[in-house]
């Protein structure tokens, strides 16, 4: 899933133009998860406690390992959906935060040096390679995301970089001016 926000760049406090919510597709949410967990204990459960008053026993303990494993990957693939990676495009810098409910990787790199590079795909069957290279350092965006979803993507970083050249255009870095004012009164 992609979400897209465009900003006012004249009147964001830190200069955003805009930035990509990029989130893969989530079949099970957490509360479908616990009904889900909860469900298959009580079946798996009742019937182990049924052979159990028959003399069979040793099934619980099996019964307990098999839903354990069942909820650690059930529970690691719901993370795995959860994931979110925010890509953040101001007049200056490019800022991508990743992470599962906050942010647990933050990098951020100057615009002016920072490349959207697209590979594409070896074979009809697999999928293109988004990625934000900065002087040689790559790091893929997106990478649980549809073909159609990436084409959007592709699309939408092209709108964000035209945004953020043009509000690096409009307002110039106050630091510029001050410089060019001295150069000025100094003659």
């Amino acid at each position: 899933m992609i979400k897209t926000e465009d900003f006012d760049f004249e009147h964001s406090p830190d200069g955003l133009v805009g930035n990509v919510t990029l989130q893969p597709n989530q079949s099970l949410s957490w509360r479908a998860f616990k009904y889900f967990i909860l469900f298959m204990m009580l079946l798996s459960f009742g019937i182990a406690t049924a052979f159990s008053v028959m003399g069979y026993w040793v099934i619980l303990p099996f019964t307990a390992v098999e839903m354990g494993v069942l909820s650690y990957c059930l529970w690691l693939c719901l993370r795995r959906t959860s994931m979110q990676e925010v890509v953040s495009f101001s007049g200056e810098e490019i800022r991508l935060e990743a992470g599962v409910k906050t942010p647990t990787e933050i990098v951020t790199w100057q615009r002016f040096f920072t490349k959207i590079h697209v590979e594409r795909a070896i074979h009809p069957w697999y999928r293109k390679t988004v990625s934000l290279v900065h002087k040689g350092e790559s790091r893929e965006i997106g990478n649980f995301l549809t073909q159609d979803e990436q084409e959007k993507l592709i699309e939408t970083l092209n709108h964000l970089v035209r945004r953020a050249d043009l509000a690096q255009r409009t307002f110039p870095r106050a630091d510029h001016h001050d410089a060019d004012s001295k150069s000025v009164e100094g003659d």
